[in-house]
């Protein structure tokens, strides 16, 4: 089965990306995945398998595991219960780096990533403890959700009876050169989406001819690069839409389309509504 790359984007309004998946919303990764950045998995009840790696175990009862970067693993979830919650939370490296690093009372918590990074499992006690914090971030605020995400990063940093997932069971040495391709792909779109990127252009800057460069990028992500960038553009649209005062012409330039009419193509493709709706509905949301 293919290895495939998941494009993670955390809004430029928050430090970290966590998402609250319910029976009739469960989280849509359905195969073997890979992404750059670290990843915390609660789910509060239900049987189902976890695959990490060649590394598997069932679970009875919910399950609560902590991933690194680049660890192949399959979706977790199950549905086996209508009241079921998963809490999916995600953070880049950088968080680390540029956050965590500035309080030395954040030491502790910057120690266990470092050690839990190729993976950790917590005690069915772990999970139960922290089972009020996690369903918690279902209705808080942005604010709120990060001072309770850096409380289930000390509670997880100060637990015990963690089972570490061994360095050799998790191996993706096949893909490894690929994905460091893929993460320098994104990580030149995240810095120059409003500039006039093709597919020759990004297969110049991988050292690759663009026929080369476009058979990695589909095998690895499932998708074509266009697709790939269109998505992402769009979703920057939104935030300058939701997050800052540009109107939808600027919101436009701004994400790196040139054309009004493919970029309303493409708004719609991606989020079922043309601009000028997305923008209604914002407007009124305001207003109420």
């Amino acid at each position: 089965m293919k290895l495939a790359y998941e494009q993670i984007q955390v809004e430029h309004s928050a430090s970290v990306k966590i998402e609250c998946y319910t029976y009739h919303t469960t989280c849509n990764a359905i195969n073997w995945h890979v992404h750059p950045e670290y990843e915390i998995v609660y789910i509060k009840n239900g049987k189902g398998s976890l695959q990490i790696g060649s590394y598997f175990e069932n679970y009875e009862d919910g399950v609560l595991v902590f991933l690194g970067p680049n660890v192949r693993h399959m979706p977790f979830s199950n549905k086996q219960f209508k009241n079921n919650l998963e809490v999916v939370i995600q953070f880049q490296e950088s968080f680390i780096e540029d956050k965590l690093i500035l309080f030395p009372e954040f030491e502790v918590i910057s120690k266990f990533i470092r050690t839990a990074e190729k993976g950790m499992l917590f005690s069915p006690t772990t999970h139960k403890k922290l089972s009020s914090l996690f369903q918690k971030l279902k209705k808080q605020n942005k604010t709120e959700r990060l001072i309770n995400f850096i409380q289930i990063l000390y509670q997880l940093s100060i637990s015990e009876n963690t089972k570490a997932i061994s360095k050799d069971s998790i191996s993706y040495n096949n893909h490894q050169h690929s994905l460091q391709r893929i993460a320098k792909v994104y990580q030149y779109i995240n810095s120059n989406y409003n500039q006039d990127i093709g597919t020759t252009h990004m297969a110049e800057h991988l050292g690759l001819t663009p026929n080369s460069f476009c058979r990695m990028f589909k095998a690895m992500t499932n998708r074509t690069f266009i697709d790939f960038l269109n998505e992402f553009r769009i979703k920057k649209a939104q935030e300058y839409l939701m997050y800052t005062t540009s109107n939808i012409s600027e919101a436009m330039y701004k994400c790196g389309f040139n054309d009004a009419s493919y970029f309303a193509r493409q708004f719609k493709k991606y989020t079922g509504k043309t601009p000028s709706q997305f923008n209604d509905q914002l407007h009124h949301r305001v207003n109420d």
